[in-house]
């Protein structure tokens, strides 16, 4: 008898267990496994959305390597936004995590004014920049250089030609802040023993910082290194209101190029192409990174 009603008990507990993970498993398989998958299938084909799919093999795939293509320029683009960008906010971030960690005067109004510009969507946080490199009146970079300076012509900087570069410090101010509170998260939970133990030994804050946060904190900052790498690979947001919705090909990344054939030029075939490519890059780079990255976890 107990055990045909633990058999019960089991069967019972089964059915409540697949009750709760069905709908979601349902919903996930509906918007997420079944389009990608026939994002696969129509990357093989010339559609415009409206008429049969034609199939057409690799062929959308080898035309990214055809002379005049604006896919390699756009994977050029987006390693430079990547890498560029990255240096700065990696660098920025683990110095100031560092800062408020040795609870510097003022550390928590820090941590909010840094983190600030997570808040604010991206699309915001470009107009925001727009208006600071705007070359009329209202643009304060060239209002302040007219002041400084005494420069009297003022520089478009979000003209296509200079615009990746003026990228630069807009993704580095409005991404630091997250990596900084993630990273800190990380030195809080480190023993305040070991540096104690460090200090007495004549470990000065250089020693510390290399031999005992950076070691204790691998973990967390290699998951900031994929999330940089990821974020590099699908630049989107940015770019498109910067540009007007028009980016040209000395703008473009593998996002807005894909968005731009889709929906402008109803590629639609190419543009899914741009979609599992660059789905395969993240996979591959994200892989490759966690095993170049990987260290022994140390336990505290």
């Amino acid at each position: 008898m107990t055990t045909g009603l633990s058999k019960r008990n089991s069967r019972a507990q089964a059915w409540f267990v697949f009750s709760f993970l069905a709908p979601p498993v349902a919903l996930y398989a509906l918007f997420v496994l079944l389009p990608t998958i026939n994002a696969f299938r129509y990357s093989l084909t010339r559609w415009d959305g409206l008429s049969d799919p034609v199939y057409v093999g690799m062929r959308n795939f080898r035309s990214f390597l055809a002379p005049g293509s604006d896919f390699i320029p756009a994977i050029q683009h987006n390693l430079f936004l990547m890498l560029v960008p990255g240096v700065f906010i990696l660098s920025l971030a683990l110095m100031f995590a560092n800062m408020i960690h040795q609870r510097i005067k003022g550390a928590k109004v820090f941590r909010i004014a840094f983190f600030f510009p997570n808040i604010i969507s991206s699309v915001a946080v470009a107009l925001l920049w727009m208006l600071i490199y705007s070359p009329t009146k209202v643009g304060l970079l060239n209002h302040f250089a007219a002041i400084w300076f005494h420069r009297t012509q003022p520089v478009p900087y979000t003209e296509s030609s200079r615009l990746l570069t003026s990228l630069v410090p807009m993704t580095v101010w409005s991404a630091t802040g997250f990596y900084m509170v993630l990273f800190l998260a990380a030195m809080e939970n480190i023993p305040e023993t070991y540096y104690e133990a460090a200090r007495l030994d004549g470990a000065g804050p250089t020693t510390l910082f290399f031999r005992i946060t950076m070691p204790m904190m691998w973990e967390v900052f290699t998951t900031g290194v994929i999330f940089l790498i990821i974020g590099g690979l699908k630049y989107f947001d940015a770019i498109w209101v910067l540009e007007n919705g028009r980016p040209k090909t000395a703008t473009h990344t593998m996002s807005t190029l894909m968005y731009s054939r889709v929906f402008e030029q109803y590629n639609i075939g190419y543009g899914t192409a741009i979609a599992v490519l660059l789905f395969l890059l993240v996979l591959i780079v994200t892989v490759v990174s966690r095993r170049l990255l990987q260290r022994e976890a140390l336990e505290y």
